[in-house]
């Protein structure tokens, strides 16, 4: 069973990669962090770590959440058998020591860490992971992202409400997990550090039922429990003294959630929050021109594209010198500084930066995204539409968040400039952009589209949205190439991880070659933090967990 990808949205202001004024700040490598000084007089609590960001998160089931600003709270609260380097983006041990592979590829043994407790004390076992992953697959659970597990041997027959448990989940003892895969999956171990694969109590379930993943009854493995929560507006979260890496540093995080930009930020200069995320245009650049903000100011690339999509089963979409016309015709550099305030990283390729096995990462990328508007009308006349005559209105459906709002009436002048075509702009709530795709009657033609990966392996964007077939549920460019799923294919196999990645490169390559959709940037994230926190900030995909942090003076 499938569920659609959503268009993912990061909870923050997403921005366009690298620019000029703030290239310094971008580290794609690691954490961007403020210096460790000494923290200045506040009304905040001792080592009390005060964020601001700007939206609610939904409830912390690990089941069914699936947005980044949910994910970014409840990966401080439950843990999975690994994680996810911040550094290197491979996986490392999490309630999981260990684990090997059988010469299969389809049988991963996971020894679990001894010692490792909930938060309530109880012990964690292998059968409670067991129980988790079955109550994802739970139809009665409904979980929109059961597709990450649907590799598991007989993930299927319980999702589809046949059995009650996967055949392929067996705890082979109270320390060891036994995983069996349908087919081989080289990326496996960083597939089950996200939260569909967190581990749950079993016995909290099922004496609290829906409230168990509320304060007082949440119970989760995480460096941080969710202690109190004040309507939708202030969680307040305190250290975990049993979390297996031991006690952090930091011993109690409150999030107060603020709507307002501008608020957040006279709060922060305030003294009111040690670090603020979701950053507007408008706070950036006063932040950008105020001498103490620009230097807490940081900057983090994510790994994820922003893109124009194009049907390219219908008219005037499948001729592809039409595509590569709307990829020669927009200037993605000026993009980048007119529409989205000076920030970003233009890109003319499909995989972001810093993920293994990227055309980005080599120096290839620069064949790619190029802008000559000549050329774009030499091949648009081609295409049969000389001077941009006979070419059809087109309208770009796209979400009304502001970013791409703003970047869909950039690239709507360009191409009505450079080609001489009329486009137009049809924006709706994210909701309505999303079910557009759910039927081929509603599926719009050319439409903007963004997406963060979930975790930095290329499977996910390469097979999900580009092969033919089941795997390919989120294809909406309608993209097909038998040689491209072959090498994808291949590729989610192969364990080696530099195999796997040259196996991906060449895939994105043929992918390209095709220009089925026109990529635009990579998303980078803005946020404030004070000198004194350090670490605390933004990896390449979400929020730092509070874990790796320190308040100077206070608690580090």
């Amino acid at each position: 069973m499938r569920s659609t990808i959503m268009k993912r949205r990061t909870g923050r202001f997403a921005f366009a990669g690298a620019a000029v004024c703030v290239a310094a700040l971008v580290a794609l490598g690691g954490i961007s962090i403020a210096s460790t000084v000494s923290r200045s007089a506040s009304k905040a609590p001792s080592n009390t770590l005060r964020v601001a960001v700007e939206q609610s998160p939904d409830p912390f089931d690990p089941a069914t959440l699936g947005d980044n600003r949910t994910i970014e709270l409840a990966q401080n609260v439950f843990d999975g058998l690994t994680d996810v380097s911040s550094t290197t983006g491979a996986a490392v041990p999490a309630l999981a020591t260990s684990w090997t592979v059988s010469p299969s590829g389809k049988v991963y043994t996971f020894h679990l860490r001894k010692g490792a407790k909930f938060q309530n004390g109880d012990p964690v076992t292998a059968a409670d992971f067991v129980y988790s992953w079955n109550r994802t697959l739970s139809p009665k659970v409904a979980s929109p992202y059961l597709f990450f597990l649907s590799g598991i041997a007989g993930a299927t027959a319980v999702s589809s409400g046949k059995a009650k448990a996967a055949t392929g989940i067996k705890a082979l003892n109270p320390t060891t997990l036994q995983v069996t895969l349908t087919t081989p999956a080289g990326y496996f171990p960083e597939l089950v550090s996200r939260w569909p694969f967190w581990v749950g109590h079993p016995k909290v379930g099922a004496k609290h039922g829906s409230s168990w993943d509320s304060p007082p009854h949440i119970v989760g493995t995480g460096a941080y429990q969710l202690t109190n929560v004040v309507g939708d507006t202030q969680y307040t979260f305190k250290a975990n003294p049993l979390y297996f890496a031991g006690a952090p540093k930091i011993g109690a995080v409150t999030v107060d959630v603020v709507a307002d930009p501008t608020a957040r930020v006279a709060r922060y200069q305030a003294g009111e929050f040690d670090a603020v995320f979701g950053l507007s245009a408008a706070a950036l650049r006063q932040a950008q021109g105020d001498p103490t903000l620009k230097s807490q100011l940081h900057v983090k690339q994510q790994l994820g594209t922003s893109w124009l999509g194009m049907n390219n089963a219908v008219k005037p979409f499948n001729n592809i010198k039409v595509r590569e016309a709307f990829s020669d015709a927009i200037d993605r550099k000026s993009l980048i500084t007119v529409a989205l305030d000076g920030l970003g990283h233009a890109t003319g390729t499909f995989l972001p930066p810093g993920l293994p096995g990227a055309i980005a990462n080599t120096p290839a990328a620069s064949k790619y995204g190029g802008y000559d508007v000549t050329k774009a009308q030499a091949l648009l006349a081609a295409a049969g539409y000389p001077g941009g005559k006979g070419f059809p209105a087109v309208t770009i459906d796209t979400d009304n968040v502001s970013t791409d709002e703003t970047v869909m009436q950039y690239v709507q002048a360009e191409l009505e400039q450079n080609l001489h075509i009329t486009i137009g702009i049809k924006s709706m709530p994210q909701n309505a952009f999303n079910a557009l795709f759910n039927s081929p009657k509603t599926a719009p033609p050319l439409y903007s589209y963004d997406f963060s990966l979930d975790y930095p392996d290329a499977q996910e964007m390469l097979q999900y949205f580009a092969t033919s077939g089941p795997n390919g549920f989120v294809n909406y460019e309608h993209y097909s190439s038998p040689a491209f799923d072959n090498l994808v294919n291949r590729a989610v196999a192969t364990a080696n991880d530099s195999k796997r990645a040259a196996l991906y490169n060449q895939a994105e390559t043929l992918f390209m070659s095709a220009q089925p959709v026109v990529p635009l940037y990579n998303q980078s994230v803005a946020w404030l933090a004070k000198p004194y926190a350090s670490g605390v900030g933004q990896t390449a995909q979400y929020m730092a967990k509070w874990d790796l942090g320190a308040l100077a003076g206070v608690g580090g």
